[in-house]
């Protein structure tokens, strides 16, 4: 792993402002309005941003034409996740050669991320900081495609002939995965510790000590999942491991009341569009 991340200079930069917005999570004395000012300076983010800010879902009684309006009418959390997700997603999604569609990639984690979301709400936990730990879980996966590919792109297509599990595959080949490698690139890039464990033990619903943002993670995962298989969602809270479902007190009425409007899915794919 330590010969990965010392390649980690290989990966796309990531917008200034974007890195300000990471350590922001840790600041309790937060300027949000100067930060709204940064934001607002990047064109091709702020463009992204006020897409979705004045798609359906919010439901936004006019159209906001800055960030500093989106601030103050959607409250600077739900800005940040929305930058957030438009800087990683505009950094990973550059041209070249690659093994993992970009496009289906984010898909996939948008899925998780807007789930996280929902649940989080659900259970009166940080939702935005879940959206951006659900975003993020598989970044790992990212990081090998970029700095290894050569390796990886040999456990891919090994991966998909065979039908093997991915993180199972990377554990026999490489001696740890890509939940392991983006816990320590996101502990590198100063995302909160809970954001670092959410991503390390998502795979992992029976991990101790249990930590509710990495419970929700790991829910939403699983939830993901089962919509892209496409499985009846009254067999949902079933298959969710019961250690998972009772440490968070996630029973089915609950569930059904956390999952995710379509419209919520939609303003989330947004943020793929250039």
């Amino acid at each position: 792993m330590h010969e990965i991340l010392n390649k980690l200079h290989q990966l796309p930069a990531i917008p200034a402002v974007v890195e300000e917005l990471i350590v922001s999570f840790d600041n309790p004395a937060l300027d949000s309005q100067k930060l709204a000012l940064k934001i607002g300076q990047d064109q091709a983010l702020s463009a992204k941003v006020l897409r979705v800010a004045n798609s359906a879902f919010y439901g936004l009684p006019r159209q906001v034409g800055s960030i500093q309006e989106a601030v103050t009418v959607l409250g600077f959390g739900t800005v940040r996740s929305l930058v957030l997700s438009a800087g990683f997603i505009g950094a990973f999604s550059a041209g070249g050669t690659a093994c993992v569609d970009r496009n289906v990639y984010w898909q996939r984690n948008l899925a998780v991320a807007t789930y996280a979301r929902a649940i989080a709400k659900c259970l009166r936990q940080d939702s935005e900081m879940a959206f951006s730990a659900g975003l993020l879980c598989d970044i790992g996966i990212m990081v090998l495609d970029l700095c290894d590919r050569e390796r990886f792109a040999a456990l891919w297509q090994n991966v998909q002939e065979s039908g093997h599990a991915l993180i199972e595959a990377e554990r026999v080949a490489l001696g740890f995965d890509h939940a392991e490698l983006g816990a320590e690139v996101a502990r590198r890039w100063k995302f909160p510790t809970a954001i670092e464990e959410a991503i390390r033990h998502h795979y992992q619903p029976d991990h101790l000590p249990f930590l509710k943002l990495t419970g929700i993670v790991q829910a939403a995962a699983l939830l993901a999942r089962f919509n892209e298989e496409k499985l009846p969602t009254d067999e949902w809270f079933e298959r969710i491991p019961q250690t998972l479902s009772e440490a968070l007190q996630l029973d089915r009425k609950l569930l059904e009341k956390c999952l995710p409007l379509p419209e919520q899915f939609e303003a989330a794919k947004s943020l793929i569009l250039t």
